[in-house]
């Protein structure tokens, strides 16, 4: 599905919160009904997947945005600069790989001369989690897309201490009782984390109908 109007857009994030919360409530729901040593396996599994659909929402849902900036096809001087970024990304590698004066002179005339050209933003494969979305490169993330990232810092230590610290223990096999992990401590992660996403996806939202990607 193209993103061509703030309707898709919205359509686009609504199924995707739409699903994550269903498979978000089944974990909820194995885990309270789950007993004994099934519990413990239960959350285990229910950390893992809580990592994976906050990487997987966040990405998704910043490259839905970028596509739909990249669909309206304005000029990249009415644009953030971020955008032109993203665009001349190899250009800046070769900038500052090469020596030559050449190369130096066309890249800049070409940013010069950007300003009144259509866009065409690249949208494939820009946004990257490194299958590590921690909170430096959430923030990077924030900086490719052009959004503000302020309403996030408090939740830093949740993402990187708490978050992904867990999922990398349990992804190497420690067992709940000596990661500080049991329940109630889920419940609350799994509350946390949710509303994080769902900030996100309202922030995205907000930005395409406010057109907080213009300069």
């Amino acid at each position: 599905m193209k993103i061509r109007t703030l309707n898709d857009l919205q359509d686009v994030i609504d199924a995707e919160m739409a699903w994550r919360k269903r498979e978000l409530s089944a974990v909820r729901s194995n885990i309270v009904e789950a007993r004994s040593f099934a519990k413990d396996t239960a959350i285990r599994a229910g950390i893992a997947l809580l990592y994976a659909h906050w990487e997987g929402a966040i990405k998704n849902i910043a490259t839905y945005y970028l596509e739909y900036v990249a669909m309206l096809g304005l000029p990249y001087g009415q644009l953030k600069p971020n955008f032109l970024a993203i665009t001349l990304k190899n250009d800046l590698k070769s900038f500052d790989l090469s020596n030559k004066t050449t190369i130096h002179t066309a890249i800049v005339a070409e940013i010069i001369q950007s300003c009144s050209v259509k866009s065409k933003i690249p949208v494939e494969g820009i946004v990257k989690t490194n299958s590590n979305l921690n909170s430096e490169i959430f923030i990077e993330i924030m900086a490719t897309i052009g959004l503000d990232c302020t309403n996030y810092e408090s939740s830093y230590k949740l993402i990187d201490a708490v978050l992904l610290e867990k999922r990398n223990k349990i992804a190497h096999g420690e067992r709940l009782e000596t990661i500080g992990m049991d329940e109630e401590r889920y419940f609350e992660i799994h509350e946390k984390v949710f509303a994080l996403i769902q900030l996100f996806a309202n922030q995205v939202a907000n930005a395409a109908i406010l057109k907080e990607y213009l300069r």
